[in-house]
């Protein structure tokens, strides 16, 4: 993280204006869930794994993160990091293939919500990265992978689809007191005009406690 939450607080209210122009042009799909009750539910949550206090959870690595992967929507793919351009805009990936981590949200493996993006779709390419991110249900796991070979697994919570000029930015992106990650992308009609799409896509899941080597218990 490379602010604290004074920081993250202004960020988020730039973000509220910049929220609505976040991949225009040649994108497509991007993955968040809210914490309120807007929005239009993609899926009706369904009960997933206990949350576990972030106390019990071991210390997270400072290793850069390299992967996200999540088997149920074939997502297999390399993590680049960004934060917000000189006018508050979410920076969004370079090409097709990658997904972001915002420097501005939490570290996956810490406290807080580790906010990840992507491309739904491409110019020249068609589907890309996120393309299936609409298809995630309740329960299903995504991973983030370490450059020092941690894995840290989240269950998918819930799936939200927003208006993008009133998606409450602030609540998607900022802080939340579980270890989470919120997955975005462009969802809706593509406008040919603004080459913008009229929606967003988020995902939220929460942290899987860890396993517990064979022969131990808890203490």
């Amino acid at each position: 993280m490379i602010a604290g939450v004074g920081m993250m607080a202004g960020a988020v209210i730039l973000m509220l204006v910049a929220f609505g122009v976040i991949f225009g042009g040649n994108d497509g799909n991007s993955g968040l869930e809210t914490i309120t009750g807007f929005g239009e539910p993609i899926r009706t949550p369904t009960a997933g794994p206990t949350p576990t206090p972030a106390d019990q959870f071991p210390p997270g690595s400072n290793a850069p993160i390299t992967r996200l992967v999540i088997d149920h929507a074939e997502i297999d793919a390399p993590v680049v990091v960004k934060g917000v351009d000189e006018q508050g805009v979410m920076q969004s990936p370079d090409n097709a293939y990658d997904t972001v981590w915002y420097n501005f949200s939490a570290r996956p493996g810490s406290p807080g919500n580790a906010v990840f993006a992507g491309h739904v779709d491409y110019i020249h390419v068609g589907k890309a990265v996120f393309w299936n991110l609409k298809d995630l249900i309740a329960g299903d796991v995504v991973q983030v992978q370490l450059a020092d070979g941690t894995v840290y697994k989240y269950a998918v919570d819930s799936l939200w689809q927003y208006d993008s000029s009133t998606a409450p930015v602030d609540q998607i992106v900022g802080p939340t007191p579980d270890q989470t990650v919120t997955l975005i992308t462009c969802s809706g009609t593509f406008n040919s005009t603004t080459h913008q799409y009229d929606k967003r896509l988020v995902v939220r899941a929460k942290r899987i406690p860890e396993a517990l080597p064979s022969g131990t218990t808890g203490g």
